[in-house]
């Protein structure tokens, strides 16, 4: 079970230990007098590998279509029965108007 709970840098060193290992043979070539050239060319592979990572992740699953499309509200005609407003209760709102308007 420890192995599962590594830490978050671990990954990251893993990609910089990588990085230097493609560069490595190309520092046998050149000499270590061209050492400037090898730091840029391990900061672009760097660059470059967190450019191939953003692009894993930004890559998702369709979401599955809804078979039936349905409204969010559904309109019923006449109401809701129930709601206190009966068809035969009588219109008063000329008797005592709650608010001046």
């Amino acid at each position: 079970m420890r192995l599962m709970h590594r830490p978050p840098w671990l990954a990251g060193l893993l990609l910089l230990a990588l990085a230097v290992a493609f560069v490595a043979p190309l520092m046998g070539v050149l000499g270590a007098a061209r050492w400037p050239y090898l730091v840029g060319l391990v900061a672009l592979l760097l660059i470059g590998f967190g450019a191939v990572e953003r692009f894993w992740q930004q890559r998702s699953l369709p979401r599955p279509h809804r078979l039936v499309q349905r409204r969010r509200f559904r309109i019923l005609p006449g109401g809701k029965k129930g709601n206190g407003h009966a068809e035969d209760e009588g219109d008063d709102s000329g008797d005592k108007p709650r608010w001046v308007m």
